[in-house]
């Protein structure tokens, strides 16, 4: 057997089924939007910083932005580059994203209502393609696709490193056995044997470490990305968080670490 025996696709969508919980509902990220577009959009981050450097987009360029939040990317581009088009299946965050666009006055923003798994044929193309943090998709192939017949020049693409947004310690203590999110390793392979030799560069960021306060905002991110937790598992993630605290130990969530894939356009 070599590599060139192995689907990476066939293989991604086996571990997303062994992955319960990796698609989350429009709605969850509605909930999310106002928060997220007052932490986000024009706040300095590592993560923002060493992918904009990256990108190097110009004046006369225009930009796909998959996934775009409330705008943490699409903002500070629509007021650098020629047009943005600004992709996102929640309407909070484009509802979020809509308040900046009128705010600064930003008429060569565009925003389009629309999931990966929709069709894309009124999608315009644009010079970049972006889908940061975006690109936990049903499948590759198809993701593959709609971003190849997309991008006239530039692809940027970043996809998680480590299995878990949640610290580690979470699942042992509340007693759950879990494979964790494919990584970026998936779609390198697969873009690979798509004839696409794509650039592989890591970002690091100021992720991992628990934000909240209580151990109601522990429970809350927990079940963000679990679902509800049973009593058991409650008590459980308590005395997690009790003992974190007793120790002065840091709770790690998030990815402190991002793959970035890119290629240029052939």
């Amino acid at each position: 057997m070599t590599i060139d025996d192995i689907d990476f696709n066939a293989l991604y969508k086996q571990h997303l089924i062994a992955c319960n919980h990796y698609h989350l509902p429009p709605d969850k990220w509605d909930k999310k939007a106002p928060k997220m577009a007052e932490n986000l959009v024009g706040k300095p981050s590592r993560y923002n910083a060493q992918l904009m450097a990256a990108m190097q987009m110009q004046p006369d360029e225009t930009l796909l932005d998959i996934g775009c939040g409330p705008g943490t990317f699409a903002v500070p581009l629509a007021q650098h580059c020629r047009q943005v088009y600004a992709l996102d299946y929640s309407t909070g965050m484009l509802a979020a994203l809509a308040e900046f666009k009128h705010a600064l006055q930003l008429d060569n923003l565009h925003l389009l209502h629309k999931s990966w798994a929709d069709n894309w044929d009124d999608v315009p193309a644009a010079d970049v393609v972006l889908a940061s943090r975006s690109t936990l998709v049903d499948d590759l192939d198809d993701m593959i696709a709609k971003i190849c017949a997309k991008a006239k020049k530039r692809v940027y693409l970043t996809s998680v490193t480590q299995r878990h947004f949640l610290d580690e310690g979470v699942f042992s203590a509340i007693g759950r056995d879990d494979v964790g999110f494919p990584t970026y390793i998936y779609l390198l392979n697969r873009l690979y044997q798509k004839g696409i030799q794509a650039n592989l560069n890591f970002i690091e960021t100021e992720s991992g470490r628990f934000m909240g306060e209580t151990y109601e905002d522990l429970l809350a991110s927990v079940e963000f990305s679990l679902g509800a937790l049973n009593e058991q598992e409650k008590q459980r993630l308590a005395e997690f968080y009790r003992q974190k605290q007793q120790h002065n130990e840091p709770i790690k969530h998030g990815q402190p670490k991002w793959a970035l894939i890119w290629w240029d356009v052939a």
